[in-house]
Formats: C-alpha cells, structure tokens, sequence
C-alpha cells in the first residue's frame, strides 16, 4: 500500500476543479431544496384538505415518491422521459428528480409544522373574511415556519450529499469530480479524503447557520416572555366607563336565527334556537357550560355551519341560499367571507396572531379585506388602539402583553373591520379576576356608544348594567329570554332560577376576602 502524500492531498484540496465541484453541489442542492420546499408549501395544504380530488393528488404524489429510490427517480428522468419525447439536460434533469422527491418529504414535514398552529388561528382569521389562501399565507405558514425550520435543516444537509448521486448520470458534482480525479492520479485515498473535508465544511456551515438561526428565535420568545410578565404586573389601564343606552323595541332586527340545528359529533349542541338582535341591542347569553351558547355564536357568523335553519344578517341568509323550494344549497366561500366580517367575533382566548405586531393584528383586516391602503389601514387601527387605551403598544407583540391589554387588542381587531356586529365568547373567562374589570369598561363604552353586541358570558353583574335582553340558553335550547332586569331578577323558568342563583354565591363566594 503506498504511504499517504500529504502534498497532492492539500494540492487537490484547494485546486480550483475541487472548489468549483464544491460549489456547483452547494448551489445544486439549494435550488433543489427550494424547489422541494415550494412544492411541499403546495401539497401539504392539499393532504390537509376537506375536498377528496386535492387529497388523493397529494397521496399519490407522496406514495410514488417517497416509495421509489431516489437513484431510480434520477435514472428514470435520464433515461425514460427522452423515450417519452421529453429532452431535458444533465443538470435540468438532476435538478427535477431532486426537487420532487424532496417535494415528497418536505409536505410531510409542512403539514406537521401546519398543524402545530393552533385551529383557533385559522378560526380567527376566517372571523375577518380573510380568504383562506390569504388566511394561509399571512397566519398560519408564518406560525409554522417555527416547527418546519429544524427538520428543514436537516434536509438541507441530507440534500447536499444526495446531490452526490448525480455523478450516475455523469453531472460534474464534487463526488463525480473526485471520482475522475482519483482515476487520473491512481491516488484514490488523498483525492477522497479531500473531497469528504469538503463535505464536512459545508455541513458544518449549514449546521452552525440552522443553530444560529434557532437560537436567535429562541432569544426572541424568551424576550417576548420576559416583556409579558412585566405587563401581566402593571395596573389595568381602559377607557372610562359610561352607562350604557338600551335599544328601542322599534328598531329593525339586524340578526335573525330561526330554527337553528347543529350536531357536533354524536352531541346535539343547538336544538331549534330561534333569536332575534335589534340594532343597537346588547343581548347576553347565559347558561351552563355545554349548554350551545359558544356554539349559537358561531353558527351566527358560520365559523360552525348549522346543520339546519338559517341566520339572516340585515335580511340577507348567512353562509346558505334558499330555494323557493325551501333546499338550502351553500354559497361559494368568497361570499360567505364577505358576509362573515359585517360580525366581527371577539373570542375566548383572544386569538391575537403571535408573529404579528399589535398594530398589524389590528390593521390587517381592513388592509386585506376591505382593501384599504396600507397608511390609512394603520390609521385606523392606530386610531382604535389609542381609544382603547393602548397607543403606546402599537409597535409590541402580543406576548408582551397582560392578558386584558390582549382582549382589548382583540376587540380593536374586530372594530376595525367596521361589523354591523359584535360577537363576544365569554370575553373575560380566561383573564384573571382583578383585570376583569379592564375588559368589562371597554364594553360597556360600546355599548353606550350604540354598539350591536351578543355576549356569552357569566358575568351577571355586566348583564345587569348593560344588557338590553338576557337569553337563557340549556340543553342547546333557548329556555328563557326576556329584558335583563326582569330575567335576572324574578327568572320565570325553574332552570333560570336555580341558574342565576348558583352564579349569584359563586360569584359572592369569589369576592369574599380570605
């Protein structure tokens, strides 16, 4: 065996041919990962669909090439497709056979990183009238990009090595490079080792580029969290409260639900729930938990399509066209868009978009939607922030905030959008007790303000002060309904009653001191 020769080995380790094989493999396997990442950003989406052609495209796609070897993909463009008539060159065609069966396991890896994103994301977005391309594309991928970052990593480097299998259709890569000049010099073992130091520089680039990369999101979230502490100890700071103005029994009904079913699972969540909202009207919804009050709201704004009956927003049917015939047949999803934000939705946990500054969560939807330019949009929205008490947050994320400041984020978002309006689902459940009253203020201005709101909540004495009707709502049926103070007060229904009673010491038990 001949002794190692350190000279030709540092000679062909920095000779220009090395280099530029180097090279060409790190500029191939980029294209190629791009090109796979696009077509899985594409697919993914397809394997998550509702509708079965999409589906069973994506699955098809994924089970020939995810279950054939990448070596045979590569000779099968080579060879098969010229017999086909179709001519492509050596580097088009290792390009192609990289991209898609990258394609193949990028998809895997997008839908993972796509359901990580909470579906309330998604919820919330529809709730603006985004369409769901726009909705994907500005909400959800910026969310999952977090999740797809480090196995994209890794594919990265999986691909600059895989590019070494195109030395069998003889493209000039660093391996097929380093095979020809192990047969010229007979040197096999200094040309190899040279071409592998190669290797090992570019992938430990990649790898400490991908940990810098996650490092820095990860100082980011820390920061955020440490910012969001800090607000959760500040004072609760909201616009004045004002009393509110009751609607009048002569003005026109806004929202109309008559008949409304809906079956989530096996349960039967609403039963024949019939409602009338007058503009202007502040309307509660009370009852138990699982008694159909969240799910009444959003059949209202068909974030959840009721299995029967209708809702009319200002006479127009909501989500559905009605033959004279009686059928219901769906309207096309643009339209039900359209409809959708003249209800601006206000939810439970708030439902901010994390990746987003206040001011583009606020702003976004007019931007988007009502196609309002980008200055005037901001406008507005900073014009609602500073009404609502938060000017000065306009530039932070909602990380950073106190779990109030967010419900007052969340409800600038859904006035910007200008509703006929508003849907609020439990508002103040998931705040803590003293910051309660933060919310509550700003929607008892609303309500002064003539604001058309329908509140789930369990807040009584907010019923009290500012509800124009209580609706009493259990077993997905609607058991009473009437004005505020005669249903809080003197309930005709026994299951109102012991309801309201129930609440009542709870809610006294609460405030008692220790």
């Amino acid at each position: 065996m001949s002794t190692w020769d350190a000279a030709l080995f540092q000679q062909v380790l920095t000779s220009p041919l090395l280099l530029w094989a180097a090279w060409t493999t790190v500029w191939v396997a980029t294209v190629a990962q791009a090109a796979g990442t696009a077509i899985g950003v594409l697919v993914a989406p397809m394997m998550m669909s509702k509708a079965r052609l999409p589906r069973l495209v994506a699955w098809l796609y994924l089970w020939i090439f995810r279950g054939t070897p990448l070596l045979a993909q590569i000779l099968f463009f080579y060879a098969v497709l010229p017999l086909l008539g179709v001519r492509l060159g050596v580097v088009t065609t290792g390009l192609l056979a990289l991209a898609v069966n990258e394609g193949a396991r990028m998809a895997e890896i997008v839908r993972a990183g796509l359901l990580s994103v909470p579906v309330e994301q998604r919820e919330a977005a529809a709730a603006l009238g985004l369409r769901r391309p726009h909705g994907f594309v500005l909400v959800v991928l910026p969310q999952a990009v977090r999740a797809i970052v480090p196995p994209l990593g890794n594919n990265y480097s999986y691909m600059i090595k895989a590019t070494s299998l195109l030395s069998v259709i003889s493209f000039a890569e660093l391996l097929r490079t380093s095979q020809q000049l192990a047969q010229s010099t007979a040197r096999p073992l200094e040309i190899y080792a040279a071409a592998a130091i190669w290797y090992l520089v570019i992938i430990s680039v990649l790898t400490l580029l991908q940990r810098a990369l996650e490092r820095r999101m990860a100082r980011a979230d820390a920061g955020r969290r440490v910012r969001g502490r800090a607000a959760d100890a500040e004072p609760a700071a909201g616009p004045s409260v004002s009393a509110a103005v009751g609607a009048t029994a002569e003005a026109p009904v806004l929202i109309e639900a008559r008949g409304l079913t809906c079956r989530l699972g096996g349960t039967l969540a609403l039963d024949g729930v019939d409602l009338d909202v007058r503009r202007g009207e502040v309307v509660v919804v009370i009852g138990p938990s699982g008694s159909g009050k969240s799910t009444l709201l959003r059949c209202l704004n068909h974030l959840e399509p009721p299995d029967g009956g209708v809702v009319r927003l200002d006479g127009e049917a909501i989500g559905v066209a009605l033959g004279a015939d009686g059928r219901r047949s769906p309207l096309p999803e643009a339209v039900v868009d359209r409809q959708r934000r003249r209800l601006g939705m206000v939810f439970q946990r708030f439902n901010l978009f994390p990746h987003l500054t206040v001011l583009r969560n606020v702003a976004i939807g007019p931007e988007r939607v009502l196609r309002l330019p980008r200055p005037e949009a901001e406008a507005r929205a900073r014009a609602l922030l500073a009404r609502l008490g938060l000017a000065e947050k306009a530039d932070v994320r909602p990380a950073a905030l106190s779990g109030g400041q967010r419900q007052r984020v969340a409800i600038a978002r859904a006035l910007a959008m200008e509703p006929a309006a508003l849907l609020f689902d439990e508002p103040t459940s998931a705040l803590d007790p003293e910051i309660v009253q933060e919310v509550l203020s700003v929607m008892r201005d609303l309500a002064a303000s003539g604001t058309t709101m329908v509140v789930v909540t369990h807040e009584l004495g907010f019923a009290r002060a500012v509800a124009d009707r209580v609706v009493m709502m259990d077993g997905g049926r609607v058991v009473e309904t009437g004005p505020a103070a005669a249903v809080l007060a003197a309930p005709a229904d026994p299951r109102t009653r012991r309801f309201v009673e129930t609440l009542s010491r709870t809610t006294l038990a609460a405030a008692a001191p220790a």
